[in-house]
């Protein structure tokens, strides 16, 4: 997978200690520990998992009335 840019080819760069990229870092870290925490052979675990990992996403990013917007357009 490559990383995504914007349409005008630009990338994220978190590279480097300072606190708010270690911060940053850090916040996808745990989303994407929530998101791998479920029981493969069950659909309602995974489903909790995707649901609990796009809250914290949502809620630590500010992004929820701009996600409810979108996916209700």
């Amino acid at each position: 997978m490559s990383k995504y840019k914007n349409k005008d080819g630009i990338s994220l760069n978190y590279d480097g200690d300072d606190s708010h990229k270690v911060l940053v870092r850090e916040v996808v870290e745990e989303a994407i520990r929530i998101l791998n925490t479920y029981q493969m052979d069950s659909s309602k675990s995974m489903e909790w998992a995707i649901q609990r990992g796009t809250n914290f996403l949502e809620e630590n990013f500010d992004i929820k009335e701009e996600w409810n917007e979108v996916s209700n357009s």
